[in-house]
């Protein structure tokens, strides 16, 4: 998508004003990856040469000049195809003439061209996200957010599904604290009940069977640094007291010792799992989860995501390889655009590490070389069905497929002379139009040189 076709309606840089809304985007991601557009309300062509207003594609060869429109009204997004010669889907669902609605996280193909439309909602005050090419407005605004609080002794929670990348957000916040020690990461579901207190505060020589020396433990390492208290739900709620105190009087006692010991530690702890439900259901304290809550950052799966799934799929494939990877067919990009990835990056990264092993010295990876579970369909994904046309007849006055053609050869095609023509908004020509089986691109006697 070319950079000069930005407008004051569609701009790579979110609006301001501090009154909330909704950002809208649409992000191209293939064949030439280009940042998020943020898309005003109105009506904008997409295609290789849109004409003045239009959004533009970058690097394509099947997409036409005027390939389809989209529609922004408030709270509502749709799309519609313009007669192009190779065709819109949506979901991997063909769209036709008539505007049909595209849902947040929806994946677009214009011809060979894929684009996610993305929305999220900004809140007066909050760091506005960068969109850059690679991310999508989600991961954006929670790296904002991490980037406001990362220079501050807030306690940070990150919530979000196993996978999504919670500790390379909390190692971001790390190093831009400017915080002198290190990143100390803790898994508190991977710890035996047992050994949770040692792990965390130290214990001294002799404290239980088995302790031969003295331990430091993981507070004490993360002296002057932070503290990456990983799936902190799975802690166990005998221990939450002690991390509790830890946290609210920055002292921690070794297990086996008499002495409390001072500590400067910064807090960041992530999870998976519904806090204020294990709150209700007693097996998470609340006054724990006040502490840790100081700002909360949701950093969604990549289902969430769609918009990074392919820049990331592209870095996972080059890490390692011999040599240049060939780029991604058309087809296996939208399949993997539309995959769920119910494990988020892990998943990800071993169907990088699988076509890698077979991508060496092809011209574009096919689809075939995909996962199965990535190649099939996504029960999840639901196809968009566009509402079925009225039948010719119904109603009164609906011209018969004789009038349409002859029309359609008068003028070359041009849907919005043939309503002109009829008297009637070009909407319901198209109905009719696809009632009778009529494709208007077929009446275009410079199809080939315009496409």
């Amino acid at each position: 998508m070319s950079h000069a076709d930005a407008t004051e309606d569609v701009t790579t840089r979110p609006p301001s004003g501090d009154v909330a809304r909704t950002l809208r985007t649409l992000t191209i991601v293939h064949p030439v990856p280009a940042p998020p557009r943020v898309l005003a309300n109105g009506e904008r062509v997409v295609g290789r040469d849109p004409g003045p207003g239009g959004l533009s594609f970058d690097g394509s060869r099947r997409a036409s000049r005027r390939h389809a429109r989209l529609i922004l009204a408030a709270g509502a997004c749709a799309v519609a195809d313009l007669g192009s010669r190779n065709g819109t889907a949506l979901d991997g669902a063909p769209v036709g003439p008539l505007p049909t609605p595209v849902a947040p996280g929806a994946v677009l193909r214009f011809g060979d061209v894929l684009a996610v439309y993305d929305e999220i909602r900004l809140v007066p005050g909050f760091p506005r996200p960068v969109l850059e090419v690679g991310t999508s407005p989600a991961r954006a605004r929670a790296y904002a957010l991490a980037d406001r609080v990362a220079g501050t002794l807030l306690p940070v929670l990150i919530h979000g599904p196993t996978g999504a990348g919670k500790e390379r957000l909390a190692q971001r916040i790390h190093d831009k604290s400017g915080r002198g020690g290190e990143l100390v990461p803790v898994n508190c579901g991977a710890i035996s009940g047992s050994l949770v207190a040692s792990e965390l505060f130290g214990h001294v020589r002799g404290a239980f069977s088995g302790a031969n020396t003295k331990r430091e433990g993981l507070f004490v390492a993360a002296a002057r640094g932070t503290l990456f208290l990983d799936e902190i739900g799975e802690l166990p709620l005998d221990l939450q007291p002690n991390l509790l105190r830890a946290i609210q009087e920055n002292r921690i006692r070794p297990v086996g010792s008499d002495r409390d010991l001072p500590v400067d530690v910064r807090y960041v702890a992530a999870t998976h799992r519904d806090l204020r439900r294990l709150e209700t259901e007693g097996r998470f304290r609340g006054d724990l989860y006040a502490r840790l809550a100081g700002l909360t950052i949701e950093l969604p799966g990549l289902r969430e995501r769609r918009a990074e799934v392919l820049h990331l799929f592209r870095i996972f494939l080059a890490e390692g390889a011999a040599g240049p990877m060939p780029p991604l067919s058309t087809a296996a990009a939208e399949a993997l655009l539309l995959h769920d990835w119910p494990h988020n990056i892990r998943e990800l990264k071993f169907a990088a590490a699988r076509v890698q092993l077979f991508a060496a010295g092809l011209e574009r990876i096919p689809v075939e070389l995909l996962p199965d579970s990535v190649r099939a369909p996504d029960a999840a994904v639901a196809p968009r069905v566009e509402p079925a046309a009225p039948p010719p007849s119904a109603r009164p006055g609906a011209p018969d497929a004789e009038t349409l053609t002859a029309l359609l050869q008068t003028h070359g095609g041009n849907v919005a002379q043939v309503a002109r023509a009829l008297g009637k908004h070009r909407q319901q020509v198209y109905r009719w139009l696809r009632a009778h089986g009529l494709d208007p691109a077929a009446f275009r006697p410079d199809e080939e040189a315009d496409r």
